[in-house]
């Protein structure tokens, strides 16, 4: 079947996937901003290193991770809409904490304390509105479009990643973090108002909460999991420590060259959303993880800020693929009420990776230089692609 961008037009008229992405973006846009902007207040306010800089930004993937089942279950009993809306109230929470932080009574380490509760309620804000988005999505569209309704969440997610990366950047160096901040609260509350104003979404089963085994989801999901985590140490490496590589170099915009992965991310999902939903997904996966790798080394051997702007880029392309792609194989083998938890089950291996990634990316960068995150998250992205060349094709049927 042909899933090209007329899929928006021709989703069901109660819901539509169109004010379901805005209302994503909407809360990406606020997490993309804070990507270029707290690094560097660790740096210039508190005169962090870049190994607490990458605990910091990792532990949001730790609270993400927490997330995963609760917001799985939320899913599947409340819907994708409440699911959804909880995600963006946490998003709109996160940034009234970073904006405390500027409070000038509060000392330097309660300051940094306060951030890092933003951090964590970013992250499971972020598990929230996946998961909710995503069975929301799958509901719009139908399971036999599931992989595409994942590729138009992400690009809604990374859409508003890259936008928000170069808007914060810019509000930063021109504004400040206040406005930051306030424009990181507005953003989901808007989001929020959006949603309410759609009516609920068709149930995605009969209302039935029979349980389903995680053994059975885990069996399903681990191999499909773990290649998506190695390709998501490259986001890692990229949104924690592409701005600091910059820095390290005396390069300028290194949110543009962020928002250079957005970019590239979300080209590759306007083309490729409608080869996603395909039985053997393993040559495709393959093929695009090579990609991300062939970009990663460009940033590790970039001599100059183009260079490693066009490297992102490329990564971006690589990467934006593996989530629908892998996705599909998860849920096709799932019935339909443990949908949600199947897609907080697979989000978890990206959290795994995100989360661990950013700490590890921090620690090397603290040993071996700023280029060294983006040789680890290469060599993780070939070991990916070399998993789809060995593993067998999934059989067609689902557990029951």
């Amino acid at each position: 079947m042909h899933y090209g961008p007329d899929m928006i037009a021709q989703a069901d008229g109660r819901g539509g996937l169109l004010p379901l992405m805005l209302a994503i973006a909407s809360g990406m846009l606020a997490m993309g901003m804070a990507l270029p902007a707290l690094p560097l207040e660790f740096q210039s306010r508190f005169g962090s290193g870049t190994t607490l800089i990458g605990l910091v930004m990792g532990i949001q993937s730790a609270a993400t991770l927490l997330s995963r089942p609760w917001a799985g279950r939320m899913a599947d009993r409340r819907g994708g809409r409440d699911t959804l809306l909880s995600g963006l109230a946490c998003t709109a929470c996160s940034g009234m904490a970073y904006s405390l932080a500027l409070l000038p009574f509060l000392s330097p380490p309660a300051q940094q304390a306060v951030i890092v509760v933003g951090r964590l309620l970013m992250g499971l804000g972020e598990g929230l509105m996946v998961t909710g988005g995503g069975v929301w999505a799958v509901v719009i569209v139908g399971r036999a479009r599931a992989g595409a309704a994942m590729s138009w969440v992400g690009l809604a997610i990374f859409a508003g990643l890259g936008m928000g990366s170069a808007l914060g950047d810019v509000i930063e160096a021109q504004a400040g973090f206040l406005l930051l901040c306030i424009v990181a609260i507005a953003l989901p509350v808007g989001g929020m108002l959006l949603i309410l104003s759609r009516p609920s979404p068709p149930a995605l089963h009969d209302g039935t909460h029979a349980e389903v085994r995680w053994k059975d989801l885990i069996a399903h999901t681990w191999i499909w999991g773990l290649t998506l985590g190695l390709s998501a140490v490259g986001f890692a490496a990229i949104s924690s420590f592409l701005v600091i590589f910059y820095s390290a170099r005396g390069w300028h915009a290194g949110g543009w060259a962020l928002a250079a992965f957005g970019v590239g991310h979300m080209i590759a999902r306007l083309i490729g959303s409608r080869h996603v939903d395909r039985h053997d997904v393993r040559p495709m996966v393959a093929i695009i993880m090579l990609t991300e790798a062939a970009g990663l080394a460009m940033i590790w051997q970039a001599s100059g800020p183009t260079e490693a702007a066009m490297g992102s880029f490329l990564s971006g392309l690589g990467y934006s693929l593996t989530y629908p792609l892998l996705a599909g194989p998860v849920l096709r083998q799932v019935p339909p009420q443990a949908a949600g938890s199947a897609i907080g089950l697979f989000d978890v291996f990206f959290d795994i990776a995100a989360g661990s990634g950013a700490v590890l990316s921090g620690v090397l960068a603290g040993i071996a230089g700023p280029r060294s995150p983006f040789v680890l998250a290469m060599l993780a992205a070939l070991a990916g692609s070399a998993i789809m060349l060995m593993v067998r094709c999934p059989p067609s049927g689902r557990t029951e």
